[in-house]
């Protein structure tokens, strides 16, 4: 498993060992499978926003909107 965070977008992003990528936004903190062109979970550019996706650990992620935010 891969695990990043986008702070620009204000969510993290969960990779499972297939490649398949799931997010949780500030906003919505329940955990949602996304394509591939979903600009916030994969890092693409879009209206301006960069996107950039930085690695975090389990428990960063598992922690998001609980102990921590930005």
């Amino acid at each position: 498993m891969k695990y990043f965070a986008n702070y620009e977008a204000d969510a993290v992003v969960r990779e499972d060992d297939n490649g398949v990528r799931y997010i949780k936004e500030i906003d919505n903190l329940k955990e949602g499978r996304v394509g591939k062109d979903h600009d916030v979970a994969w890092g693409i550019p879009s209206y301006g926003v960069h996107n950039f996706l930085e690695p975090i650990t389990k428990e960063e992620y598992d922690n998001f909107g609980i102990t921590w935010d930005w």
